[in-house]
């Protein structure tokens, strides 16, 4: 497989069963690199082997794989807390072992890492939950690593200094961090800036996706083009620079109307470019 640029700009690119009709989306804006987004009706045996075919000498790099689950909703903090990752035990058999299906497709594309939202988790250490979510993040990271993967978290359902904590009792180097700025706006939990910089020694990724924050009490932020929401993104590549950042600045825009997601990405890509030279990258 290829490999990326420092800094190159990429985009999150949710998998078709066809692999030619995702990878021609991504070349659509003039892109090679993707994180490659897993939804669960895709079926990872299947899909295999063209993947395998499409990817050989297309120039497209794969920089991670992203996890979902079925089932999971972000419509409001509560169902977050009740149906993303691991933090209700009847999901977690069912998704620990896709996690390690996806794991195994991604590995036989040459894909080094895997990431997920694995749920809140809690800010007391002592909490029942916070030992479940320490013991299955070990069991996938140690799943991983027989692939040779880093296991990678998704920022923004706690703050920083609660992840650090979480990191550290995990205790496996190959534990890292995808850091999604506007996550912490949506959640209220951090300003992405100072977090980032707390967070620097384990960021393996990140996203470039920015927001703003929730309008009520149990409610989430809003999701909205780069550059548009409260995320300081000239201060967001100035600390990547700092830390010595060499991976890609993947685009992340959920949008359903296709029409309106497609131009923000291209918005993306253009503000991206210009800000990336007023920080000198």
């Amino acid at each position: 497989m290829a490999r990326i640029e420092p800094m190159e700009t990429g985009l999150v690119v949710w998998a078709e069963d066809n692999a030619t009709v995702t990878l021609n989306y991504l070349r659509s804006f003039g892109l090679r690199a993707m994180q490659l987004g897993v939804p669960p009706g895709v079926d990872c045996g299947r899909a295999l082997p063209e993947w395998k075919t499409e990817l050989a000498d297309s120039g497209v790099v794969i920089t991670g794989a992203v996890c979902s689950y079925a089932g999971e909703d972000y419509s409001d903090l509560e169902r977050v807390h009740e149906s993303v990752g691991f933090t209700t035990p009847k999901y977690r058999a069912e998704r620990i072992a896709r996690t390690k299906e996806v794991a195994d497709f991604a590995h036989s594309l040459g894909v080094g890492s895997v990431s997920c939202h694995i749920g809140f988790v809690p800010e007391d250490p002592q909490a029942q939950l916070y030992r479940d979510m320490v013991e299955l993040t070990r069991e996938l990271c140690d799943a991983c690593a027989d692939f040779g993967q880093n296991f990678v978290l998704e920022t923004g359902q706690e703050s920083a200094a609660v992840l650090l904590r979480f990191i550290a009792d995990v205790n496996r180097p190959n534990l890292k961090v995808n850091f999604d700025p506007a996550n912490m706006i949506f959640y209220g939990s951090g300003d992405p800036i100072q977090a980032l910089g707390m967070l620097s020694e384990h960021v393996l990724s990140v996203h470039c996706k920015d927001g703003n924050p929730p309008k009520e009490p149990g409610s989430l932020g809003s999701e909205c083009a780069l550059g548009d929401g409260e995320v300081d993104f000239p201060a967001f590549l100035r600390q990547l620079k700092q830390m010595g950042y060499t991976g890609a600045l993947t685009i992340e825009r959920e949008e359903p109307n296709m029409e309106k997601k497609n131009a923000d990405v291209r918005t993306a890509i253009e503000r991206l470019k210009s800000w990336k030279a007023g920080a000198g990258l």
